[in-house]
């Protein structure tokens, strides 16, 4: 190559990424240098696969309550620092009513929680990523959901970069992002403050149902209504129980939807349907256990007959039983016929025709017996057991003590009425806990 055709040779454009968090708050000049304040938030139109950013917002100094709007067209360049507009003061206007397809990145974006499609993971959006075109063109390309974009929004990212690199060059941190393009996150024109993704039901079914109860937390209530009656029978009934009883009360009461709502509740574990049913109105609570089936309305009645921070109120009828005369083999028979009704699995109980406890079975004693043994041989030689009046702090200390994964509950004769397990004496004892230490 001569001189000359290097020479004459055109170098391309290099390509330019912003952050939202490197524009945020940086200075705003007008087209004749005068500084117009800082920049609060950016806003763009619904639904592109990859916006435009329409209009930004400016927060002149010293105000607290106004905010001048910008459209693009009056930005000379999003590269310069202070952020330079072609228009002039006097021509700004404030702020007005958002369109009905507009949103506010700043504030229906950033810390909103969403689900990575790919990965099936809630995630917090920490950040946004823009590609800057012809200097005054903002395009939002993806959301940032990394630790590092979290540093970043911190301002720390130039002193945690330089940290890591010195002490540990290949770390992952330093080498993976975690960007998700915006052509995946799918906001609606019904609900643009809720959450950014449309859920599949693939997607769904592969959320912890945690997860998911947090999502459903954050939305909207129409939204979250909408999502809930997408779930299919099971899934709803997990997540119901890890859910707000606000949310709950908004999910289970809704005019028309009441046959769904007793499905439900008879899809739960009776324990969880209780729980659930206790946080309720009475009048409403009432009016579900009329609509479930007879056998299941009674044993979530039962249930709600004992308090909370008692055994009875702890325990669960949901529970598999055996009788002495059983073999091994006829113990697998009957679990593989109750394991898709059946939450815990571990733990199983011996008893007479009366329903008197005799022993109990876990599945190390069943793998080890012979198909041919009967349980009364098989199961332990001892029965440690809890009554509906003890209190939680009694059966977590049983528990403790003998390390077990659950314990039985029997009534003044003997008689099995329920189980408690580990679980569920975390769940009540541990903010109980928690509440006399902050007394202390």
């Amino acid at each position: 190559m001569t001189p000359q055709s290097a020479g004459n040779r055109v170098e391309p454009t290099p390509t330019r990424f912003a952050y939202f968090s490197e524009l945020l708050e940086r200075q705003v000049v007008d087209a004749q240098g005068h500084a117009v304040g800082r920049l609060w938030d950016l806003s763009i139109q619904l639904p592109e696969p990859y916006p435009l950013v329409r209009q930004l917002w400016v927060r002149p100094r010293g105000q607290s309550d106004l905010l001048l709007m910008a459209q693009d067209d009056q930005v000379d360049s999003w590269n310069a620092n202070p952020i330079r507009l072609s228009a002039r003061l006097s021509e700004l206007r404030p702020s007005r009513r958002k369109r009905e397809t507009e949103i506010r990145l700043r504030e229906s974006l950033l810390d909103k929680q969403v689900v990575d499609v790919s990965g099936a993971k809630v995630e917090r959006v920490n950040d946004l990523h823009f590609l800057v075109v012809r200097e005054r063109e903002l395009v939002l390309a993806h959301i940032d959901v990394g630790l590092r974009s979290l540093v970043r929004r911190l301002g720390w990212e130039s002193a945690v970069d330089g940290i890591v690199r010195a002490l540990r060059p290949r770390s992952r941190y330093l080498s993976e992002d975690g960007l998700i393009g915006w052509k995946f996150v799918l906001p609606t024109l019904a609900d643009p403050a809720g959450l950014r993704l449309a859920l599949s039901q693939k997607s769904i079914s592969r959320l912890h149902p945690a997860d998911l109860a947090e999502i459903l937390e954050d939305l909207p209530a129409q939204s979250r209504r909408s999502v809930f009656d997408s779930l299919e029978l099971q899934a709803a009934a997990r997540v119901l129980h890890e859910v707000d009883p606000k949310v709950q009360q908004d999910l289970l009461t809704r005019e028309g939807d009441r046959e769904r709502s007793a499905d439900l509740l008879e899809t739960m574990p009776p324990d969880a349907a209780a729980d659930v049913l206790s946080e309720l109105p009475e009048d409403d609570a009432q009016a579900l256990i009329g609509r479930m089936q007879p056998e299941d309305a009674r044993a979530v009645t039962t249930l709600m007959g004992h308090d909370e921070d008692t055994a009875g109120g702890l325990m669960t009828s949901d529970l598999v039983t055996f009788t002495p005369e059983m073999t091994v083999a006829d113990a697998f028979r009957r679990l593989r016929e109750v394991a898709p009704e059946v939450e815990f699995l571990y733990q199983f109980y011996v008893v007479d025709d009366r329903k008197r406890l005799l022993g109990v079975i876990n599945m190390r004693r069943l793998f080890l017996g012979k198909e041919t043994d009967r349980l009364e041989a098989v199961m332990a030689p001892w029965t440690i057991r809890v009554h509906p009046e003890d209190s939680a702090s009694h059966v977590a200390g049983v528990i403790e003590k003998y390390n077990l994964a659950a314990v039985p509950v029997v009534d003044a004769e003997d008689v099995l009425v329920g189980m408690i397990t580990v679980d569920d004496v975390l769940t009540e004892v541990l903010p109980l806990a928690w509440k006399k230490k902050l007394r202390l």
